[in-house]
């Protein structure tokens, strides 16, 4: 496969991650600071939202059954890369209306930005990558080249995002403009992404090239025990990932600059890049589960280092670099494992469903990020979180610490748990050998 064709494949996680990244680490803060939402309001706000997510699993029902010259996953990336960018400009905004209004104003934005469009962009997209090659280290390849270009897209939301709203005059106004640019740079990437891809593997090896019924398909995936161990793996993982947008809170009221937290994400994200750099080594000499457990132990370090004074900047800056390297080999390998668990399915019972399956990975991977979303809200209002309060209450700096020290400690060994009981890596060649032999015998007839 050639080089600019992995470039184009990953500037769709480019694109989208212009949007989400940011969006799930400044929404929940845009909501109680800026908008001037209730924290636990927030909470029940983004908690009432995650219910849309059951169109996920419903959008990879309908990639399967896309029937078109650019194949059924990569035609949707092309009528949605539009709509996708202005959905993203209208996020950051808040009319001046009453606060029911805005309340409303967000509910509706959010769900449109979050669902009812980044699904028909998010779930095709994850598709694409087992049609597009059904080679074992070029799929390892794909996801390198797709979450290096997210960590450069979300290297450049996180260290510059509050830069440029300052730039813009702060506020709601700063905000608005900022995501008004990225969500133009989100379209054109996404374009780019459909002209420079192609689909190559078409359907499923069963004797009949017509969709797999849904019933046939849901009961393929609860049976995948590897599809479940992963989904249970990426709960905890995303769970982690979401209580990350409490760091903005933790940098302004124990190291008393919310600025700090651009430089701490982008030590993040610089260090996770240079170990996706190295995973496909990583992956060719030990595997991928194996180079994913390692990553995740390497995570694991990291966050230890937090607790040593969490009142130290260079501390805390010690174990983010350590964080970001146990996370390149988890990213650079999770996706191309869920193709491997398609792979598997197949073998076993003659059944692919590659859009029904990542519809549901997504419902998955969003719901948990919107409940820890929501949890996070839920917390800071329990704790008695002021949004804008220049000093908080003991209980409230209490929750910030436990939600910035301890949640992710807890989410991340509860994923090396899950990690540990995933061994389809030493089952794959077979799979892939006789797999293929079925895909020629089955084209030969």
């Amino acid at each position: 496969m050639r080089f600019t064709e992995k470039v184009a494949y990953g500037l769709g996680n480019f694109g989208t991650q212009m949007i989400f990244t940011p969006a799930i680490e400044f929404v929940v803060y845009f909501y109680t600071d800026i908008v001037g939402i209730a924290p636990s309001l927030v909470g029940t706000l983004l908690f009432a939202s995650q219910f849309l997510g059951l169109l996920n699993p419903v959008m990879g029902f309908l990639v399967d059954r896309t029937r078109t010259r650019f194949g059924k996953a990569r035609p949707w990336i092309l009528w949605m890369a539009v709509p996708f960018g202005i959905a993203a400009a209208l996020l950051f905004r808040s009319p001046n209306i009453s606060y029911t209004g805005k309340i409303i104003y967000a509910l509706i934005t959010y769900n449109l930005a979050f669902t009812l469009v980044y699904t028909p962009v998010d779930i095709p997209y994850s598709t694409m990558l087992p049609l597009m090659t059904t080679n074992q280290h070029e799929r390892s390849s794909l996801n390198v080249f797709r979450m290096f270009l997210a960590y450069a897209s979300i290297l450049i939301t996180l260290g510059f995002t509050l830069p440029l709203v300052k730039h813009f005059g702060g506020g709601e106004q700063g905000w608005g403009r900022t995501f008004l640019i990225y969500g133009a740079i989100a379209t054109v990437s996404l374009l780019v992404c459909f002209a420079g891809t192609k689909e190559r593997f078409q359907g499923p090896t069963q004797k009949t090239k017509s969709a797999v019924p849904l019933k046939v398909g849901i009961r393929a995936l609860l049976r995948n025990k590897y599809l479940v161990i992963l989904a249970l793996f990426s709960v905890s993982a995303f769970l982690a990932i979401g209580v990350r947008i409490a760091n903005l809170y933790y940098c302004r009221y124990f190291l008393h600059d919310a600025s700090l937290y651009g430089p701490l994400m982008v030590m993040l994200v610089v260090s996770q890049m240079f170990t996706l750099m190295l995973t496909p080594a990583i992956v060719r000499r030990v595997g991928k589960r194996n180079a994913a457990l390692g990553g995740l132990l390497v995570t694991v370090a990291g966050q230890l280092v937090l607790f040593i004074t969490p009142l130290n900047f260079t501390v805390i800056a010690i174990g983010t670099v350590i964080k970001g390297l146990g996370r390149g080999p988890i990213t650079g390998s999770t996706f191309a494992m869920v193709a491997d668990a398609l792979e598997f399915g197949e073998w076993k019972w003659h059944v692919r469903n590659d859009g029904l399956a990542f519809g549901a990975w997504a419902l998955v991977n969003k719901a948990t990020v919107g409940f820890s979303n929501a949890m996070v809200g839920w917390t800071l209002g329990l704790g008695g979180y002021v949004a804008g309060a220049a000093i908080q209450s003991a209980s409230a700096m209490g929750t910030i610490k436990i939600l910035f020290l301890d949640v992710p400690l807890v989410f991340y060994i509860v994923s090396c748990l899950m990690l540990v009981i995933y061994n389809l890596d030493r089952h794959y060649p077979q799979i892939e050998a006789e797999l293929g032999q079925r895909r020629l015998a089955t084209s030969s007839s």
